[in-house]
């Protein structure tokens, strides 16, 4: 980096993006390929991949399901990254006595075991060339969790703690290990939710501002944690809720 490049700036840089075919993927490929990153899109929606590719929001992808192992070995063989960015993840809205052993370990496959398996992979060759970024993403329910959801809001914690311990490890490596915490957030999966009287009601009593955030509104955070803007910052869990835990 010159002393003219912007701190922001991912020019020439690799970044893996997992969940890439969803909401936030779409939206941060397409903040990472502005900023000058070469992405690297994962998920299992190869179609999806196909178009954001012919789209130029990708320099690459890769389709297939993360929680196999032969997925995460093909991801990390296929570049050097200087950014990996763990955004697969699932939910699951149970009570307590619903929860059972096998709905846990689902959670922590998708929430947890798919980013430690990346982890693992890639942060030693980030190591060896003094330098990386690996976010991960919770959520704010792993820190203000809300009755139903025990198994989602345990994996998404221990995503926490993972990823604080890695931050540690990595730190005299050159190697900056966060996580980004969103609340909730607009977009298809939660529309019929938000234009439900239940929806609406979460939206006045808990968002300060009334409303729930728009997708785009973690392409910042993303920017920040995956640049140089942060080569100070480890272990750290930023919430991006709009105000949601302040209650």
């Amino acid at each position: 980096m010159t002393a003219t490049t912007p701190l922001w700036s991912l020019e020439g840089r690799w970044v893996v993006l997992t969940g890439a075919a969803g909401a936030v993927g779409q939206e941060a490929a397409a903040a990472f390929t502005a900023a000058g990153a070469l992405v690297l899109g994962v998920d299992r929606n190869g179609d999806t991949l196909a178009d954001m590719a012919a789209a130029g929001l990708l320099a690459d992808r890769l389709a297939g399901d993360l929680c196999c192992e032969d997925v995460k070995d093909a991801v990390a063989a296929h570049c050097d990254a200087d950014v990996l960015v763990n955004n697969v993840g699932a939910g699951d809205a149970r009570a307590l006595a619903d929860t059972d052993d096998e709905l846990i370990d689902r959670m922590l496959a998708v929430n947890l075991k798919t980013a430690a398996g990346l982890c693992r992979r890639i942060a030693p060759g980030m190591a060896r060339r003094g330098r990386g970024k690996i976010i991960n993403l919770s959520s704010v329910l792993a820190l203000h969790p809300v009755p139903t959801v025990p198994a989602y809001a345990a994996a998404k914690a221990a995503l926490i703690g993972f990823t604080r311990s890695v931050a540690l490890e990595y730190a005299p490596l050159g190697v900056q290990a966060n996580v980004l915490a969103p609340g909730y957030l607009a977009g298809p999966k939660n529309a019929d939710y938000f234009a439900s009287e239940a929806g609406k009601s979460l939206k006045r009593r808990f968002m300060p501002d009334g409303e729930v955030g728009p997708v785009h509104a973690l392409n910042g955070p993303l920017i920040f944690l995956a640049s140089s803007m942060s080569d100070h910052v480890t272990g750290h869990v930023l919430v991006v809720d709009g105000g949601y835990s302040i209650w």
